[in-house]
């Protein structure tokens, strides 16, 4: 990972729930907390040096709790406790598993964090960065007994306008039938005809900045990153768990004089649902056929 691939600087507090999380938790934005996390180690005085500097926990001292067996106990800067256990050996799961302890961070603590983390010449790195939507960070670490870590933030590019690519020529519009929805990696977008016209529908999720794809099965866009879902007009899919954020957003449209549909990925549509008025319509010379028309819903 590049430096300047690290989050926009800031202090903001967490303003998406992560895995699991649901659309109406976003108003709250509120965290459950643990108490305490109690792990296994085979060194005590090596481990409590490295939650010390590389996670940057404080080290409140030995022996400070009920368990029996030599412990270290240290503190999250929100006041959880990690609890170090002296063990003489530790059964660990064999190969990359799934299991693993997560920390979400603050942009300004990641970027403390990972930059720590290189400087002490530690291997950092993310097996799901091929995954992550626009404005996610993070990378794993192992502790010296092979304790997995993520370390985490979302950034607020994650909510930011991706930058487009000026106004994108697709083609003659008599080409498009009624049904139609074409892709275009230029600008991030898919466009759309419809009966009333034509929407150039963003592919940035409105839930976080992954790429929608559209689903030709289920006539639907769908974003792999968190599973939000959208109809062929960008509007979220009418189900519990939709993690959408409102409809996707979309581009205006102008024709050339040669009847050419014309998409200005530079200027952004923020809309709240949809209204047939959205749609543009294309010159009259440029007319759907009616043969494909009949047969095609919205």
């Amino acid at each position: 990972m590049r430096l300047q691939d690290m989050p926009t600087q800031s202090d903001e507090t967490l303003g998406y729930g992560g895995h699991s999380s649901h659309p109406e938790d976003m108003a709250t934005a509120v965290l459950q907390r643990f108490s305490h996390l109690v792990i296994g180690v085979t060194d005590l005085e090596r481990s409590e040096a490295w939650y010390r500097d590389v996670l940057g926990l404080d080290l409140l001292g030995r022996d400070l709790v009920s368990e029996k067996r030599p412990h270290a106990v240290l503190q999250m800067n929100t006041g959880q406790f990690i609890i170090l256990v002296q063990n003489d050996e530790l059964r660990m799961a064999e190969g990359r598993s799934g299991v693993h302890h997560g920390f979400m961070l603050t942009p300004n603590q990641y970027r403390r964090v990972y930059e720590r983390m290189v400087e002490m010449g530690l291997p950092v790195g993310d097996d799901r960065e091929a995954f992550r939507a626009g404005g996610q960070y993070s990378v794993d670490i192992e502790d010296p007994d092979g304790h997995r870590y993520q370390i985490q933030c979302y950034g607020p590019e994650g909510k930011q306008l991706m930058p487009g690519a000026g106004v994108v020529d697709c083609g003659p519009a008599a080409k498009y039938r009624v049904g139609d929805v074409r892709p275009f990696k230029a600008g991030n977008f898919h466009l759309v005809r419809q009966r009333e016209g034509f929407l150039a529908v963003s592919r940035w999720c409105s839930h976080f900045n992954g790429l929608v794809v559209y689903q030709k099965a289920h006539w639907h866009f769908f974003c792999p990153f968190h599973h939000a879902t959208y109809d062929r007009r960008g509007i979220p899919a009418p189900f519990a768990e939709n993690m959408a954020q409102g409809p996707l957003r979309l581009h205006p449209i102008t024709f050339s004089p040669e009847g050419n549909v014309l998409v200005d990925t530079d200027q952004v549509i923020n809309r709240t649902g949809y209204d047939p008025e959205q749609a543009t319509q294309p010159p009259q010379s440029a007319a759907p056929s009616r043969k494909r028309a009949a047969v095609a819903t919205a």
